[in-house]
């Protein structure tokens, strides 16, 4: 059957690319996977499997192939897991969606059409996440096709919407790049050896333009033979610095650098005095702090993800990455918040390795070497046929082009700011590490003995307190609040005693100064259980200027009168809006109308 060989195939393939690291996700090889698993779910219910079926299958997946492929084994729970959690997604949508496609396409066939728009489908993938093929294949059952340009249409505009509304770091190549790189220049990185150097000035470029000099207060772009300045790549930010020329007449403020292309480096200057022309031999020094700073945490992520498999498990495998001098963000993969312990504990394994001052070792081979050795690497990353690798003792290998320290000793230590969800079975954690540290927790300390003082207590002594006045805060709440309906309840008989009386039915109405929409009902309910056939029409103002009415009807009054008509009548004569049942409703209308309202509510109803 083809639906089973369908099945078989597909929690295979799903099975392998989680294990090599990639999650579901609308676009690039995570919508292949989404595809893949959600194409093998349809043919699920089309066989009657009313309940998750596919993450099972995995086992007889691992049990077959773990001989050859161990680490499917290891990682398994991890990718039953994310194959489960892709199911509960699409289960939750595929009801609303398949009524949506029944509902539309009944229409279309009863109008003699057999073209499914473009703008079904785009609406099928983008709010349900049907992939496009599962759309055709129903097309397909039903006799049906599908507007493939008008899908494609309805896709590229929100694209372009994406894309208007994001701001994307980095640079695309412009006019003046590409006539540069028509000249064939190239630039040569030392800046892993040093921080120092000297260039020949190939090439400037103002706006588009390439020119032969560049003056005081001008922006422009640099083109050098050789740099130590770290082009931003990999996570990791770019260098600044200055440029200067051995006279010492010429100074320019480096506040970019950039890769034109693989072996082309562009920096980004500001000309603070003199002139610098083609041809020129320029002095280059990066910042020496900054660089430090973003070395130690880039190490620091190393660490980190080690640390993270070892407390989570085999699964987590790097997402994403920003290594900046004052703090480091790490994207992984993990299905579930981290616990505080956990975090933690991830905290503990990092400090030792920077204790134990582990030499940081740096070796440039083969990529197939470096793979065969079990060095880790980005998945989403090119690397080329020569790598880096960067060896931290014997627990952490990575593919890496960015800078580091000479020794874990030299990150000092890193502590986690914060760990939170970035997508679905993606988790990122920010820290900082060094100097970084030392700042946030004086700034903490500095919090603390803040509250110290506002709350006249000992610093180590801020939380019992605390737990003290919110106790004490709790109680006269409470008093407040038996206050609060004491009052209500005096003047609910007056405004009982004073109600009026439309054919036997008392019309009681009231304003309660700042009440919230829980405290009008309560009223309603405190006169509904005083009288027995009544019509109940609170109001308040808020310090918004809007206004909030609640009406209520007595049980035995609900076959004449209906508490929803009343304030869905009265809201509207007000300019506002409002509905609900025949027992209570609400609604709203501009805060100075609501005495008033609450005046006309006999004759309103008396009409």
């Amino acid at each position: 059957d083809i639906a089973i060989r369908v099945i078989a195939d597909h929690a295979r393939g799903a099975t392998f690319i989680i294990n090599d690291g990639i999650l579901p996700s609308k676009d690039g090889r995570g919508y292949v996977l989404r595809r893949i698993i959600r194409r093998a779910l349809r043919y699920g219910k089309k066989l009657g499997i009313q309940k998750e079926f596919l993450n099972d299958l995995t086992k007889n997946v691992v049990d077959i192939m773990e001989d050859a492929y161990p680490d499917i084994k290891n990682n398994h729970s991890y990718i039953m897991r994310v194959i489960k959690g892709e199911e509960e997604r699409f289960v939750e949508t595929l009801g609303m969606g398949m009524k949506l496609y029944e509902e539309f396409t009944r229409d279309l066939k009863g109008r003699g059409n057999s073209i499914i728009p473009g703008e079904l489908v785009y609406k099928l993938y983008d709010t349900y996440g049907f992939p496009v093929d599962i759309t055709t294949d129903m097309a397909d059952e039903d006799g049906l096709a599908i507007d493939k340009d008008g899908f494609e249409k309805a896709l590229a505009e929100q694209k372009e919407r994406s894309k208007t509304g994001s701001h994307i770091k980095g640079e695309e190549w412009n006019e003046g790049h590409l006539a540069i790189l028509q000249k064939g220049l190239s630039s040569v990185f030392t800046g892993y050896e040093t921080l120092k150097d000297e260039g020949l000035l190939q090439a400037i470029l103002v706006g588009n333009e390439i020119v032969g000099q560049i003056g005081e207060d001008e922006e422009g772009e640099l083109f050098l033979t050789k740099t130590p300045f770290y082009a931003e790549s990999g996570g990791q930010i770019d260098d600044s610095g200055i440029i200067t020329l051995k006279t010492g007449n010429v100074l320019a403020r480096i506040t970019g650098v950039t890769k034109v292309k693989e072996d082309l480096i562009a920096h980004r200057v500001i000309v603070e005095s003199g002139t610098l022309r083609r041809g020129d031999t320029v002095s280059l020094a990066v910042d020496e702090e900054k660089r430090k700073g973003v070395s130690r945490n880039h190490t620091a992520t190393h660490l980190l993800q080690f640390a993270l498999r070892q407390v989570l498990g085999d699964h987590v495998k790097q997402s994403g990455s920003l290594v900046e001098p004052g703090r480091m963000r790490f994207d992984f993969t993990h299905f579930e918040a981290m616990r505080d312990e956990q975090i933690r504990k991830v905290e503990d394994v990092v400090n030792q390795k920077i204790m134990d001052c582990v030499p940081v070792v740096i070796n440039v081979k083969s990529r197939e070497d470096a793979m065969r050795e079990g060095a880790t690497a980005l998945f989403e990353e090119k690397y080329g046929e020569t790598v880096r690798v960067i060896s931290i003792g014997d627990f952490s290998r990575e593919l890496c082009g960015g800078t580091h320290v000479g020794n874990t000793g030299q990150i000092g230590s890193l502590y986690i700011l914060s760990e939170s969800s970035l997508a679905s079975g993606v988790r990122r954690i920010e820290a900082t590490t060094g100097m970084g540290v030392l700042a946030y927790k004086r700034r903490m300390e500095g919090t603390l003995r803040s509250i110290a003082k506002k709350t006249n207590s000992e610093f180590d002594r801020v939380e019992a307190r605390i737990e003290s006045l919110l106790g004490e805060l709790a109680s006269r709440e409470k008093e407040l609040e038996h206050f609060k309906q004491d009052i209500i309840a005096s003047r609910v008989d007056g405004a009982i005693a004073e109600a009026s009386d439309i054919d036997g039915v008392k019309v009681v109405t009231m304003f309660i100064d700042s009440a919230t929409a829980d405290d009008l009902r309560k009223v309603t309910d405190v006169v509904r259980s005083r009288v027995k056939d009544c019509i109940v029409v609170v109001g308040t103002q808020g310090t918004d200027d809007k206004g909030l009415i609640v009406a209520s009807v007595s049980k035995d009054m609900q076959k004449t009168y209906s508490a929803g008509k009343i304030i869905k009548n009265l809201t509207a004569h007000y300019g506002g809006k409002g509905g609900g049942g025949p027992n209570t409703a609400q609604g709203g209308i501009p805060g100075g109308s609501v005495r008033e309202s609450l005046k006309n509510v006999v004759q309103f109803i008396g009409n």
